[in-house]
């Protein structure tokens, strides 16, 4: 097995922890709608595609046995797992309108959203992928870029059926494929200057205030354009700042233990948020989240200390539930 990276490592790291910052309420069209989405959605399909090697594959049939495995066996047990909770507590918390196989057709359509709506993630990459591999099959090298920005424009202009995030997955393949085709460049990609360091940060910001200023944009489709240039703006600030800070601080192993567990944080994430609020409602009064803002960026720290454990204990004892092998999971 090869050394982790680092910066790799720290990347996916604050992907993580500010996909549970947009998942804490209160809910702000602002920080979340804008800012926190230009954040976190580039950089989790960028550093997907920056880690695939078709030169891995021989075959469809092998690579889709291994990246199939990856992302369809912890689709499939977590679900499992937290709908016989539904089933035993979850509908009498609120959803008892919902019928109790309703939740097993969204899982099979790739949207398990009363369940676990945060693995849309897993059913959107699995398609991401498949799609990628072929396009890199069947399509010269310089041309798989440009194409993925092709298919998204496409994909904007032309709504499909979503089922298992299809629209998405050619929606957002421009970060994939900027990861996969411009290794180079993102290897280089350093605050190794200040005039260097200057342009990253200035980038960054731009990307930011164009999408913040995007609030008064309605129209959906030159909104999904925006979101897409200005999220393959950020990566290169985003990756320059992983950088930094794993050269400052190094390896962590806690880091790399929730890095590599991305998946359990995904899937206990918004039930210890919902946790949470419940905790804090019936201890002070209803509302206290969404009234103290604050409360929204200590929350996601507690939430991942709490699913620590879980993760731990997965990664060294059930890895089966990750579809990987007790040699896959060992951290270096």
């Amino acid at each position: 097995m090869k050394e982790r990276i680092p910066w790799l490592d720290y990347v996916r790291f604050f992907s993580i922890f500010l996909v549970i910052l947009f998942h804490t309420p209160p809910q702000t069209p602002i920080m979340d709608g804008k800012i926190i989405i230009n954040l976190r959605i580039p950089l989790f399909f960028c550093i997907s595609g920056y880690l695939f090697n078709i030169a891995k594959y021989s075959t469809f049939g092998q690579f889709f046995n291994h990246r199939g495995k990856q992302i369809l066996v912890p689709y499939c047990t977590f679900f499992v797992m937290f709908y016989a909770l539904w089933l035993l507590v979850g509908r009498s918390l609120g959803d008892a309108h919902v019928a109790w196989w309703q939740p097993l057709i969204d899982h099979l359509k790739g949207e398990p959203h009363t369940v676990l709506g945060t693995f849309w993630y897993l059913s959107c990459l699995l398609v991401m992928q498949v799609l990628y591999y072929l396009m890199q099959r069947w399509l010269p090298s310089q041309w798989v870029f440009p194409a993925s920005i092709l298919l998204s424009v496409a994909a904007i202009n032309c709504p499909i059926e979503n089922y298992w995030h299809v629209w998405n997955a050619m929606v957002y393949m421009p970060f994939y494929a900027f990861g996969n085709s411009f290794k180079r460049y993102i290897k280089r990609v350093e605050f190794s200057s200040s005039r260097r360091t200057a342009v990253l940060l200035a980038l960054g910001v731009l990307s930011i205030v164009i999408m913040l200023l995007s609030v008064y944009i309605e129209e959906k489709n030159s909104m999904n354009v925006i979101k897409i240039a200005c999220g393959v703006m950020v990566i290169p600030t985003y990756i320059a700042i992983a950088k930094w800070l794993a050269g400052r601080y190094g390896r962590r192993r806690a880091i790399q233990l929730v890095v590599m567990n991305g998946t359990v944080y995904l899937a206990f994430q918004n039930h210890l948020i919902g946790l949470i609020k419940v905790m804090l409602e019936r201890t002070f009064y209803t509302g206290v989240m969404d009234e103290h803002i604050w409360i929204k960026f200590v929350s996601p720290f507690v939430v991942m200390a709490l699913i620590y454990p879980f993760a731990w204990f997965i990664h060294h004892h059930m890895p089966w539930m990750l579809g990987k092998k007790k040699e896959e999971v060992l951290i270096y």
